[in-house]
């Protein structure tokens, strides 16, 4: 999908639905699109919601955050997804990471899959080759789309901490919950 000044947005055509998925980088005025869908996202996966006024400035101007938008033939919009993503410096060479990738819970697949295209090409447009997507363990959907687009599961396990008056409650999952025992041959 190729869209204004090199950015990785475009359009398509929904087969059968008489309605276009657009996608677009995201902008400022996308703020309560964007937190109605993480708000539900968020309550559905048990994660904390990210979008805030600060979140959209921030993602976008990274070049790597994208919203989903449903056109009918009446050229009427809505946002079913989006994609929060900056590029980070590992030391060696460039990645770009997500923060969020989150579509309404209605919007099938489509939503995800033009947003994880989006996203693979404005890395890739970028020079950027190594890309990170971390959804919540129950987000089987987003899994499924994508493992189709090439993406593969890395066996690690992300370790949390919260400092300050907002990291009093902490988690209530340990290492010992979620890190499997060595087999003893060397791998883990």
């Amino acid at each position: 999908m190729n869209g204004p000044a090199g950015t990785a947005a475009g359009t398509g055509t929904t087969p059968g639905t008489g309605t276009t998925m657009r996608v677009r980088p995201v902008t400022e005025d996308d703020l309560e699109a964007l937190a109605t869908i993480d708000a539900g996202y968020a309550s559905t996966h048990t994660v904390e919601a990210i979008v805030s006024a600060a979140s959209t400035r921030f993602f976008a101007r990274s070049g790597h955050s994208f919203v989903a938008e449903r056109v009918d033939t009446k050229g009427n919009e809505a946002c079913v997804g989006f994609v929060f993503a900056h590029a980070v410096w590992r030391g060696d060479r460039a990645a770009v990471q997500t923060a969020r990738l989150a579509v309404a819970e209605d919007a099938g697949t489509g939503p995800a899959e033009a947003l994880v295209a989006a996203l693979t090409k404005s890395a890739y447009d970028s020079g950027v080759y190594d890309l990170t997507v971390t959804p919540p363990t129950g987000d089987a959907r987003l899994a499924e789309v994508l493992e189709r687009a090439t993406f593969h599961v890395v066996d690690v396990v992300t370790f949390a901490r919260t400092l300050g008056s907002r990291g009093a409650a902490g988690g209530s999952e340990t290492a010992a919950d979620v890190v499997r025992p060595a087999r003893g041959d060397g791998h883990a």
